[in-house]
């Protein structure tokens, strides 16, 4: 099984910036790739599912145009995430003896230790750095347990200027106007 480290960017094995291309190169392709566009035809949503884990790409649009992307989003759903080769979690572990290496991963890399912590009678969320690890567990009697493990990249706009991005998303955005095509005009 493929072992999938956090870098310093919150970014995977490597990928430390949003990149399709970049996650194929280092996972090559998935073993099912699922295409979303919102009711709103805002965000155009691209899931890549692999055995142990999913990618999931999100690409926005201007309100006012929606041929124009306003910025893109990656999150990668894990079953389990190595800090360094001593320090890992994965589901099913015990939130109690996860907290401990999260927070000693965030110190190490002068991230925000503060976290926000919701629940309700049967499931919980923890979210470190603003969102950017997102633990959700369930609880099992007195015990919470991780249910998913979810790792995001912060968000990246579109600038007009950045060539290599808008060449990335040429295709996408060529995807989203067939759908707008086919049910929309």
């Amino acid at each position: 099984m493929l072992k999938i480290y956090i870098n310093k960017t919150y970014g995977i094995n490597g990928i430390s910036k949003i990149s399709l291309k970049k996650v194929i190169k280092e996972f090559s392709f998935p073993n099912d790739i699922n295409i979303n566009l919102s009711d709103d035809r805002i965000s155009i949503n691209i899931n890549l599912i692999y055995s142990n884990f999913r990618i999931f790409y999100t690409l926005y649009f201007y309100v006012e145009n929606l041929n124009i992307p306003e910025f893109q989003t990656l999150t990668f759903a894990l079953e389990s995430l190595y800090f360094d080769d001593k320090n890992k979690i994965r589901i099913g572990d015990e939130i109690r003896k996860t907290l401990p290496k999260i927070k000693k991963y965030l110190k190490r890399n002068k991230k925000n230790t503060n976290f926000e912590y919701d629940e309700d009678m049967y499931t919980g969320r923890y979210l470190f750095d603003n969102g950017k690890i997102d633990i959700f567990l369930k609880k099992n009697k007195k015990r919470k347990i991780i249910h998913n493990i979810m790792i995001r990249l912060p968000y990246e706009d579109i600038l007009p200027e950045n060539k290599e991005v808008l060449k990335e998303i040429k295709d996408i955005i060529e995807i989203k106007n067939k759908i707008d095509n086919f049910f929309w005009k």
